[in-house]
């Protein structure tokens, strides 16, 4: 069992990681996404092209920490554990397919 002192430093790190991770979240989603809208539209294409291709995987990631350590926080029930389990397994599914798009597809060359 945990004592309660540990339960309470444990939210602490788990809301501060939260914090930080939304920055980081909206930050990069913001460039990924701008990146994307100016790809779509031939602007500045060689460095949005670069930055489109090299922040999808670290916004997929900031996205499952930020999520997961949401989930922590939110839940206290007594299936836990399959819970996280599930959850976890979820997101290495999703981060295992953007690896695999991002490496073995080709790009389209425009």
């Amino acid at each position: 069992m945990e004592t309660t002192e540990n339960v309470i430093k444990s939210n602490d790190v788990l809301k501060t990681l939260r914090q930080i991770s939304l920055i980081f979240f909206f930050i990069i989603g913001s460039a990924h996404l701008l990146s994307g809208l100016m790809i779509s539209q031939n602007m500045f294409l060689p460095l949005t092209n670069i930055v489109n291709r090299v922040l999808d995987i670290p916004f997929a990631i900031i996205g499952t920490v930020f999520g997961l350590s949401q989930t922590r926080i939110s839940s206290d029930s007594a299936f836990r554990k399959p819970f996280y389990i599930i959850m976890i397994v979820i997101s290495l599914l999703v981060l295992g397919i953007m690896l695999y798009i991002n490496i073995f597809l080709p790009d389209k060359v425009v």
